[in-house]
């Protein structure tokens, strides 16, 4: 018979499994120290953007709410606008305003100015 050519690698012997944790070589170290440096950095600025927002959304909820105020106010003093120009459409009214204003009776009418009232005009139809 011919001999292979196939040689067998000669067996090494066999060594019982370490107990302690492998070491890690060099450049793996170095690896996981900037995985971790990259991911505490991200952690740090999503973070900082995170508190930014929160800031914008709060100051921009104190503008709304001021600005809803506001609106309210105006519509009030638009509500008593219109009521005023309605009122001056009105004849009894107005000649009743300009009474008070100019400070001219009717015949036979008296007019007299309190302490307490003067130089102030009763707008609201009264």
């Amino acid at each position: 018979m011919e001999q292979s050519k196939i040689k067998r690698m000669p067996q090494r012997p066999l060594t019982p499994p370490r107990a302690d944790k492998p070491k890690l070589s060099r450049l793996h170290k170095i690896r996981l120290r900037l995985l971790l440096g990259v991911l505490a950095l991200i952690l740090v600025v999503g973070g900082w953007q995170l508190y930014h927002v929160h800031t914008q959304i709060q100051q921009s909820q104190a503008q709304v709410t001021q600005a809803k105020s506001q609106l309210k106010s105006v519509e009030a003093k638009k509500q008593a606008l219109k009521v005023q120009v309605d009122q001056l459409h009105n004849d009894d009214y107005l000649a009743k305003l300009v009474r008070q204003k100019y400070m001219v009776s009717k015949s036979g009418e008296v007019i007299f100015e309190l302490p307490g009232t003067a130089g102030k005009l009763n707008l609201n139809g009264n």
